[in-house]
């Protein structure tokens, strides 16, 4: 684990968001508070909002994604790794979002195959519970690539 390794969230998490830089947060900040997200959406503004939003839309079992990013992300199944340099080793799913993330983590990608319809942007290793996805943000990972990648993880798309 690198010295400057940030983790936000359960540490024991089964899905694991591998972000470059992290959130600003108030000191006494926790993820189990009741308005955690909220909270931390307010820190840092639209940017962080479509983070999270992200997040849960590929956690979420079922479509009520707003509710699940303001009441449940980042307290039990989800955590955030700043700038890792392996893989979380209790993670189930890693989601390993953009290529400066990428880049830190070393693994052999030759094992990862491109998500159909997901124009190049999203790649897997089924083995793993891999997924090597673009950064968190619309312009780069918009609905219909996380929509792909909910029904590879047999997930429906969200409405």
């Amino acid at each position: 684990m690198s010295e400057t390794q940030i983790i936000i969230g359960n540490q024991n998490a089964t899905r694991c968001f591998y972000l470059p830089t992290a959130p600003k947060l108030a000191q006494c900040w926790l993820p189990d508070n009741v308005d955690a997200i909220p909270a931390l959406i307010t820190a840092n503004g639209n940017h962080w909002r479509k983070i999270l939003t992200i997040m849960a839309k590929l956690s979420v079992k079922d479509n009520n994604w707003k509710h699940y990013r303001d009441t449940q992300l980042l307290k039990q199944d989800e955590c955030i790794v700043i700038q890792a340099t392996e893989l979380t080793p209790n993670a189930q799913q890693h989601f390993i979002c953009g290529q400066q993330s990428a880049q830190s983590l070393t693994f052999d990608t030759s094992d990862f195959t491109t998500l159909c319809g997901s124009e190049d942007y999203v790649s897997v290793n089924n083995k793993l519970s891999i997924y090597l996805c673009p950064y968190l943000d619309y312009r780069q990972f918009p609905n219909k690539h996380i929509d792909n990648l909910r029904l590879k993880m047999g997930l429906l798309p969200i409405d």
